[in-house]
C-alpha cells in the first residue's frame, strides 16, 4: 500500500511541471530513507545520548515532509520567498513537535489507543526525548540505548527508569515549545481562516492522544 501511494504521489508531483517544487518534494524521499538508516544503525556512544542525532533524525523521518511541503504550497501559490520561509519553519516546528508527541505517547498511552504496541520504540532499539532526558537523571541508560536495549530486562529496566525520571515531562515541554514556534512563525502571516486554522493545528498536535 506504501509504494502504491508513493507511485500515486510521484505521478501527481510529475504533473505539477515545476521543476523547483518537484526537486524540493523528491528531497523528501531522500530524507526518509537517510532517517531510517539514522534509526536503524548501531548508534556510537556520543550519538546514542545526542539531542542533536535525535532531532536531526526526526527532522528527516517527520519534519522534513511537513516542512518542505508546507513551501512548496507557498511556491506554488508564488508566494514571496519569505513567505515561503515563513512557511517552512512552520512546518519544520510542527513536524517536530508532531513527532515528539508521539514518542511521548509510547510511554503514556495504551496499546488499544495508540493502535501499535506501547513501548514499541525501547522494543525497537530506539532512544527518544523521553529517554534522553531520562539519561541526565539515570546515566545508566547511555549503555542501554548504545546496545539498543537487546539485553534481557533493558526494556522494562529502561521504562522503569524513564518513569521515575523527568523525561516524559521535559518532552512534553521540548514538544510545547516546537508547537509554539510553529504558531508565531505563521502569525506572521497576515490574518485569515486559513491562518487561525494552521495555529489550532499546532494545539491538536500537542494535545493528541494517538
Amino acid at each position: 500500500a506504501g509504494d502504491f501511494l508513493l507511485a500515486r504521489a510521484s505521478i501527481g508531483l510529475a504533473r505539477l511541471r515545476d521543476t523547483d517544487v518537484i526537486e524540493m518534494l523528491s528531497t523528501v524521499i531522500e530524507h526518509l530513507v537517510e532517517g531510517e538508516i539514522m534509526q536503524m544503525k548501531a548508534p556510537n556512544a556520543e550519538d546514542a545520548a545526542s539531542f542533536e542525532y535525535y532531532l536531526r533524525k526526526t527532522f528527516l523521518k517527520t519534519a522534513s515532509l511537513i516542512s518542505l511541503s508546507s513551501r512548496a504550497s507557498a511556491m506554488l501559490e508564488n508566494h514571496r520567498p519569505e513567505i515561503a520561509d515563513i512557511a517552512f519553519a512552520y512546518g519544520k516546528h510542527l513536524g517536530l513537535a508532531y513527532q515528539i508527541v508521539d514518542d511521548v505517547l509510547d510511554y503514556t498511552s495504551s496499546s488499544s489507543v495508540l493502535g501499535k504496541p506501547a513501548l514499541a520504540d525501547l522494543e525497537l532499539g530506539i532512544a527518544t526525548a523521553p529517554v534522553l532526558f531520562a539519561m541526565e537523571e539515570f546515566p545508566e541508560l547511555r549503555d542501554m540505548a548504545i546496545r539498543k536495549f537487546t539485553k534481557d530486562g533493558d526494556v522494562e529496566r529502561a521504562h522503569e527508569l524513564v518513569t521515575k525520571s523527568h523525561g516524559i515531562a521535559r518532552a512534553q515541554l521540548l514538544a510545547a515549545s516546537h508547537c509554539q514556534k510553529a504558531a508565531e512563525s505563521i502569525m506572521q502571516l497576515p490574518h485569515s481562516p486559513a491562518r487561525d486554522a494552521l495555529v489550532d493545528l499546532t494545539t491538536m498536535a500537542l494535545l493528541r492522544d494517538k
